[in-house]
């Protein structure tokens, strides 16, 4: 994200936090949240927690009662890696209610990541998808460096292998040179996977449904930096659909 852009959303978020019940999506009055609403509250949200003014919104019990009488109304879902350091909530300066999270180390998409997208948007009404890595990953490290042989690790492995290949094609270097180059380009295979193995993905995407985008967090900074969608997306709807690794 450039500087320019990160002050303004700073200024924004500081000068007037917006009334977050009055528009909030976890009520079920309220309609479907677009892509571009959900961004730009996360982007809000990224920059309270960045400038250190974070409002702490849908924490309370009340907010949890609520929730479970009238259902969840997720305004996002985020596939993202799960690193201790990566809190989705308090990165985004989000409550109960808000985010629909699935997290598994390196930020995979696998069957079981899929369908829980796939719920996300069927039955949660989300209409942004996010696919989050961050940097200093230690996935994506023992991807890059040869490790993560043991147990059932080695799945992990094999999901970010093909991000590890194109990183080492495109750079001409290995190992521990290309961490961060494989975590941008692990995010970007993990939504060609999407859009490969899901047909309930794929048909939101046509439809203008559902917005599938990339971002990184810098766990050095708190940053949020929002990729964009995979620039071979309309290439990658032609592709015959494909079973993905469990």
């Amino acid at each position: 994200m450039k500087a320019s852009v990160l002050v303004s959303l700073i200024c924004v978020a500081l000068i007037a936090v917006p009334n977050l019940r009055a528009d909030d999506p976890a009520h079920e009055e309220h309609p479907k949240v677009s892509p571009e609403q959900a961004i730009l509250w996360l982007q809000e949200g990224n920059a309270r927690f960045l400038a250190g003014k974070v409002s702490h919104p849908h924490e309370e019990l009340a907010q949890a009662k609520e929730t479970a009488q009238k259902g969840q109304h997720p305004f996002a879902t985020i596939l993202s890696c799960s690193d201790s350091r990566v809190p989705l909530d308090v990165i985004f300066d989000r409550g109960i209610g808000d985010i629909f999270s699935i997290r598994v180390a390196g930020n995979v998409n696998g069957e079981a990541q899929a369908g829980s997208i796939e719920y996300g948007v069927e039955h949660c009404g989300t209409r942004l998808c996010v696919v989050l890595g961050h940097t200093q990953c230690g996935a994506i490290t023992a991807a890059c460096t040869g490790g993560g042989h043991e147990g059932n690790i080695k799945r992990l492995m094999y999901q970010i292998e093909p991000a590890v290949k194109r990183t080492e094609k495109a750079t001409g270097k290995k190992g521990k040179e290309i961490i961060e180059e494989c975590c941008r380009e692990n995010i970007f295979c993990q939504i060609d996977s999407l859009l490969r193995s899901s047909e309930i993905l794929r048909e939101a995407v046509e439809k203008k449904e559902l917005m599938i985008v990339g971002a990184v967090y810098h766990i050095e900074t708190g940053n949020v930096e929002f990729l964009g969608q995979h620039p071979q997306q309309a290439e990658l709807l032609k592709e015959p659909v494909r079973a993905v690794a469990p």
